[in-house]
């Protein structure tokens, strides 16, 4: 009988307990619902507001998907001039630079003909011109010698060697 207390005790105790355990899971089940109507509002807070603005995001998608390909196509069209072009300035600038090489070895030829013949020149006109002139300025120079002798006039050794310099300057 002393098992009778015991177990009746035991009973009552698991009785407490398994309503303590119903009160918890229905304060759960309460807490729960009352969370599922929390996110059903944030919910419907989240359609009012972020659909529209995922509707107006992809209305503007929309929108802006031709002119961006036209703009994406005139790139690609400029980017193909702006390369042809290039090219040709590219070969333009090279024939430029071979005309100039060219050029400038034609004028070095011709410079450098031109101060041969000048070269030439002066060699022909010195002596054609100057060396018959020093000639002729020292049988000038003989002949009045020759006359001062005959005739008898005596100069100084000094106005003689200076008179013979300055005819070497001629």
């Amino acid at each position: 009988m002393a098992n009778d207390g015991v177990l009746t005790a035991f009973v009552i105790v698991t009785a407490v307990a398994v309503l303590l355990q119903a009160a918890i899971l229905f304060a759960i089940f309460q807490a729960l619902r009352q969370l599922r109507e929390v996110v059903i509002r944030i919910e419907a807070g989240v359609q009012e507001n972020f659909h529209p603005l995922l509707r107006s995001v992809r209305a503007v998608a929309e929108a802006v998907r031709e002119p961006v390909s036209v703009i994406l196509g005139n790139l690609a069209g400029i980017s193909t001039i702006l390369r042809e072009r290039t090219q040709s300035t590219d070969a333009v600038a090279a024939e430029l630079v071979d005309r100039f090489r060219e050029q400038a070895v034609h004028a070095d030829e011709l410079l450098t003909a031109t101060l041969e013949k000048m070269q030439r020149a002066v060699d022909a006109v010195e002596r054609g011109v100057l060396v018959p002139v020093r000639e002729l300025s020292a049988l000038l120079a003989g002949l009045r010698r020759g006359l001062d002798f005959f005739l008898g006039k005596r100069r100084s050794p000094a106005g003689e060697r200076a008179r013979q310099e300055e005819e070497l300057f001629i």
